[in-house]
């Protein structure tokens, strides 16, 4: 074959296939209803191309393979439980050394063995990291992970503790306070998120899990969803707590010199105005900044040990912060913001001498995102140690998201760390016939591998340094991700594998590192087998009252599962942040809003929706008042529910705020952006206030019924 033959040549199904594989896409899968799908080759060379893998033509695929063959022949990085056999590939067999990165001293006379799937080691019983050397040869990292036994959530399970805790969205918290030193100025933060829990430890709880705090995007407030952070290295500023960190005097001086801004305004509304309350926040911060140089010796102390701690990871984020505010760097002629990806090529990567000369002359600036970040860090800190204090076991819990967003500082500071020109989302399943794009980038595989975790673990201590648990989003995505190609709707994607057992054993050793609980989301479409490795490293699933159900009686039927049925190795919960609330499930309001937002499947109408919820609310009263009890018509009757929920045998049940409160609407409604406040609703009261009110202490009691004493 001539080379302008070759050239245009499109390679077979079997060598296009061949690649998709040895890359980790998977091109074939089941759908929800049990209809074998296959992905076409257009979809697959889009994602090989996305993923710096070629496949257009019979050469570009052999090139591709020899790419992929050449990652990670010898991991960097060796996984394994203590006491358990680590597999060592490529590694000579004889005497070795292990070294302990942390504290005890190196073990001598171990020796690499070898059987008929080759050189292994039995693993020492101490979870932590190591460093072994084999009698001749490159030495090799292993990170051992803590058997089941030794994870917080198999004590827990083991002890048949039965812990209650809330869920809370950070920013929907709102004080009463008349101080306005005290007040949310607009949208909660970790100062509301203290109060809430030393509250809630006064009522029995001992947990509070929260939606996720990651940076956000400074200059383009707007960009408020949660789960779509700017990065998962850093946190929201915007939830800062100052008054927590520097005292109330000094932000009471500064709020004073402010005295154009109506701080009372911003916390009146039902809506978070995101624009116009951070802009004021960000006025304050600025002069508190200001006058960093006069707080006492332990403050600089602090700031100054925060800035050496974080490095060059936190100076990219700042300087990403500056730039991407500078209408000079991230705007159009015509003063449209742009996309990093859209800025001039001098802009587009940290290192160039253009970026670091623009930090140089806007050291201040820089200097101002640093210190934002500290003090968001400190506040959160504060607000952990708080709830501990006050009696909680488990004190704060984090949400870590899945992805972040391309236009983000971590894309930006870390681009050969993620997927580039897909976006990762959820194929259509019962729930969304439709599927789920969320335009978020994650973690490339590849580049995990070749940067031995490092990545990943990044992100996974940031999210656990300041709290006591961690819930971590769409745990599938560890086994697998769902991959649309830039631009594709949301089924025109495909699975790619990720490296399951490595991320689910780093996360237990992490978590095992800092003695705390780990949660992860298992929801809708699970890969088979991931169950049963959340129990092996010691992560609880979550039990979730909408999707506990069962066969029933007669064709198409379900009923609910009865309590003391649930599986216990979970977390029970009545909803969470995209489902519907109690009072919104009872009510309907999840079908009018899908109705409204045109997302009803193909062979769905909101009459058989509605007709099927009543049935659906016949079933699960009857599961929980008695096989003789109709089901009240028209309030949700919250308190059963709640109980119902907590009467079950997993150790940690968490009440949704909303539900305590009796809200009707979701903070969230998954494939809509502008046709719903999304992240923007608060709650309708001070929730610490709230607390002693009849409703709520009628759900704390129902709670407290099954769960323990206050």
């Amino acid at each position: 074959m001539r080379r302008d033959e070759e050239r245009w040549h499109v390679p077979g199904e079997g060598g296009l296939s061949a690649l998709a594989a040895q890359a980790g896409l998977q091109e074939h899968w089941v759908d929800p209803y049990g209809v074998p799908r296959r992905v076409s080759s257009d979809t697959l060379r889009s994602l090989l191309d996305s993923m710096g893998l070629p496949g257009g033509t019979a050469a570009r695929v052999r090139e591709s393979r020899a790419a992929v063959e050449s990652i990670g022949s010898r991991p960097e990085l060796l996984v394994g439980y203590a006491g358990g056999a680590v597999r060592l590939p490529g590694l000579p067999l004889g005497p070795c050394l292990l070294e302990p990165e942390e504290g005890s001293a190196p073990q001598a006379g171990l020796r690499i063995a070898c059987d008929e799937s080759g050189a292994w080691l039995r693993a020492p019983s101490q979870p932590g990291y190591y460093r072994l050397h084999p009698r001749c040869g490159e030495s090799v990292r292993l990170a051992i992970a803590p058997c089941r036994s030794e994870t917080a959530a198999s004590r827990m399970l083991a002890r048949r503790e039965r812990l209650w805790g809330v869920a809370a969205q950070i920013y929907s918290l709102r004080t009463t306070d008349e101080d306005p030193v005290k007040a949310t100025w607009g949208h909660g933060d970790f100062a509301a998120v203290r109060r809430l829990a030393q509250q809630l430890a006064r009522e029995g709880a001992d947990a509070l899990m929260l939606s996720p705090a990651h940076a956000m995007f400074s200059a383009d407030p707007a960009a408020c969803s949660p789960y779509c952070p700017s990065s998962r290295l850093f946190l929201n500023a915007a939830y800062a707590a100052p008054a927590d960190v520097l005292g109330e005097d000094a932000v009471r001086k500064a709020m004073r010199s402010l005295a154009e801004v109506d701080w009372a305004a911003l916390d009146a509304p039902r809506r978070i105005d995101w624009p116009r309350a951070c802009a004021a926040r960000m006025r304050l911060l600025r002069r508190l900044h200001h006058g960093l140089a006069g707080f006492g010796p332990h403050v600089q102390a602090d700031y100054r040990h925060f800035l050496g701690s974080r490095g060059e990871t936190l100076r990219d984020h700042a300087v990403f912060e500056c730039l991407q505010a500078d209408a000079s760097v991230a705007s159009d002629h015509q003063g449209k913001s742009l996309p990093w990806t859209q800025w001039k090529s001098c802009w587009r990567d940290p290192g160039t001498p253009e970026v670091r000369a623009y930090a140089a002359e806007h050291a201040s600036e820089v200097d101002f995102h640093c210190f934002l970040q500290w003090l968001a860090a400190a506040s959160l800190d504060q607000a952990h140690r708080a709830a501990c204090r006050a009696g909680m076991r488990i004190g704060l819990m984090a949400d870590l998201a899945v992805g972040t967003s391309p236009a983000g500082s971590q894309a930006w500071s870390q681009a050969g760390h993620l997927l580039a020109g897909v976006s990762v989302g959820a194929p259509p399943d019962i729930h969304n016939p439709l599927g789920q794009n969320w335009r978020l980038t994650a973690f490339s595989p590849q580049a995990l591998r070749t940067h031995a975790q490092a990545p990943f673990l990044a992100v996974l201590r940031a999210s656990l340094e300041h709290v006591g648990g961690l819930r971590i989003d769409h745990i599938a995505g560890f086994e697998r991700l769902w991959v649309i190609p830039e631009g594709g709707e949301a089924a025109d994607g495909a699975y790619l594998r990720m490296p399951a057992r490595e991320l689910l054993a780093l996360t237990a050793l992490e978590a095992w590192r800092r003695q705390a609980l780990v949660i992860g989301e298992n929801l809708g479409t699970v890969p088979a087998g991931l169950d049963a490795a959340l129990r092996q490293n010691g992560i609880l699933g979550m039990d979730v009252l909408w999707f506990m159900q069962q066969p029933g009686l007669g064709p198409g039927r379900v009923s609910f599962t009865p309590s003391k049925r649930w599986p216990p190795h979970a977390v029970a919960m009545a909803t969470t942040h995209d489902l519907p609330t109690l009072a919104g499930w009872w009510q309907g309001v999840d079908i009018a809003q899908r109705a409204h937002a045109r997302l009803l499947g193909p062979h769905e109408t909101a009459v058989e929706l509605r007709a099927r919820r009543a049935e659906d609310r016949s079933q699960l009263w009857k599961c929980v008042a008695g096989p003789d009890c109709a089901a009240p018509p028209h309030r949700a009757p919250i308190p059963a529910l709640l109980g119902f929920v907590a009467a079950t045998p997993c150790p940690l049940m968490l009440a949704a705020l909303e539900d305590l409160a009796g809200e009707g609407e979701a903070p969230n409604v998954p494939g809509t952006v502008h046709a719903f406040p999304n992240w923007r609703r608060r709650m309708p009261a001070d929730a610490v206030g709230a607390c002693a009110s009849a409703p709520w202490r009628q759900r704390f009691e129902a709670i407290r019924r099954w769960r323990g004493p206050a």
